[in-house]
């Protein structure tokens, strides 16, 4: 499910944004949902989004109080002294001084009664806060998407493990058989030395096994956030059984382009682009403008000659402006420049359809390759079990030969291999295709999702 602005701002209200990063329990065995929580809370990147979208938001309620008053409470007190001329005849000197000590404290209310650009521009900042939600639900996606393939990654190298534990014991077994044939005389000591050879060769890709396995887990944790340590036990491989897609792949570049946050949030920029060139256009029309204040303004002037009063008496004035530029000289430039911004916004989205509709494309192709593969390796394996049992079973017998047990022996911990590869191709391909089109961490999942 999208994340909407309504639900981003109760989340901020109730959301620390500097959380501590989260610590790893080496006893606890993760699942991938855990994975991906720890992920979405010490990622510095969904902490960028996180902040980007707050930012957006509280941007946009600063422009929506555009419509509001604003109210202002004044006070200010001052003393001057000043000389007054006036007819020696009243005034001895010519002149006055006059000193005049005022208290003043008023309430001031400015309002804007016509402005058609404040429309445009609060529809584009709303449009850029959904746009910074939508990108919010995309990192997210990002990090689900990061978690989920680096884990994936450490289920095969389990699986490779296993498989290489699986083809040590098998070698082990041929070893067995060929030192007790030997050990009958229906053997010869080459035979022995190219079954200690196999497991040699066992053993050393069992090392491997174990490097490959300790490096998918320190992916994993560096993945998620954490710091990086091969101690951390995730859940075992589930060998789910693929099938095929109910949707074709126009239904699928349908539904991305509906359900890509990051597409749907380049639709919203293309909005606020023509909001921007609304608000350009609107400079040529006038503006109304409502000023007010009133309060109580206190005086006691003195003069140096002759006696002045004290007043204490309610003050107020009011206005009214219109305003309406008649020419400027950069308007135009502007209105052409939010034009330029607008048509580069339009095409930015073309060539993100296009680019999201090729992502679905290969997404498709490789669930369905991964599906085909995934078939293929089982009666891979089947057939190989059986091959290998039939020549050691004729090799005790002494109707085989061990280079064919060893063919076979081969064939066998390939398909082991590959059993466990397409396993993991198909887990990964159906995240990717959720991924591609945008059903990653939502409800209604198109393909397989974690």
């Amino acid at each position: 499910m999208l994340v909407t602005t309504k639900d981003l701002e109760r989340c901020i209200g109730s959301t620390k944004s500097n959380g501590a990063i989260p610590k790893l329990d080496r006893e606890h065995l993760y699942t991938l949902a855990e994975l991906i929580d720890i992920a979405e809370t010490s990622d510095p990147g969904g902490r960028i989004a996180w902040a980007a979208a707050k930012k957006s938001l509280e941007l946009a309620g600063v422009d929506r109080a555009m419509y509001l008053p604003v109210l202002t409470l004044a006070a200010e007190g001052s003393d001057g002294r000043s000389i007054v001329p006036f007819p020696k005849p009243i005034a001895p000197r010519g002149y006055v001084t006059v000193e005049e000590p005022i208290a003043l404290a008023q309430v001031e209310l400015e309002y804007s009664l016509l402005d058609f650009g404040r429309g445009a521009k609060v529809d584009g900042s709303k449009a850029l806060a959904q746009a910074s939600t939508l990108l919010l639900s995309r990192t997210h996606q990002k990090i689900a998407y990061r978690t989920s393939t680096e884990f994936y990654q450490e289920q095969q190298a389990a699986g490779h493990l296993e498989a290489a534990e699986m083809i040590v014991q098998t070698a082990e077994t041929l070893l067995e058989n060929a030192q007790s044939q030997f050990d009958h005389g229906r053997a010869t000591l080459p035979d022995v030395q190219n079954a200690e050879a196999g497991v040699a060769e066992a053993r050393f890709d069992l090392a491997s096994a174990k490097g490959e396995m300790k490096k998918a887990k320190l992916a994993l944790t560096e993945s998620i956030g954490v710091e990086p340590t091969d101690e951390i036990n995730v859940q075992a491989p589930q060998n789910e059984s693929p099938d095929a897609l109910d949707h074709n792949v126009e239904d699928l570049i349908q539904a991305a382009w509906k359900a890509r946050p990051d597409l749907l949030a380049r639709a919203q920029d293309v909005r606020r682009a023509r909001d921007v060139s609304r608000e350009m256009r609107s400079a040529y029309l006038p503006k109304v403008a409502i000023n007010a204040a009133g309060g109580e303004s206190a005086a006691w002037p003195t003069a140096d000659y002759g006696q002045l009063g004290y007043a204490n008496v309610p003050t107020w004035s009011a206005d009214v402006k219109l305003r309406w530029e008649v020419f400027d000289g950069a308007r135009k430039h502007q209105v052409a420049a939010a034009l330029a911004e607008q048509r580069s916004a339009v095409e930015e989205q073309r060539a993100m359809q296009d680019s999201v509709t090729r992502q679905v494309w290969d997404a498709y192709i490789d669930y369905q390759t991964a599906i085909e593969q995934e078939h293929s390796s089982q009666s891979f394996l089947v057939a190989a079990q059986t091959s290998y049992e039939s020549s050691l079973d004729a090799y005790k017998y002494g109707v085989r030969s061990l280079v064919d047990v060893v063919e076979a022996e081969r064939q066998l911990a390939q398909a082991r291999l590959a059993v466990v590869r397409s396993q993991a191709q198909f887990m990964q391909s159906a995240v990717s295709l959720s991924y591609a089109t945008g059903d990653l961490l939502q409800h209604n999942p198109i393909g397989a999702r974690p």
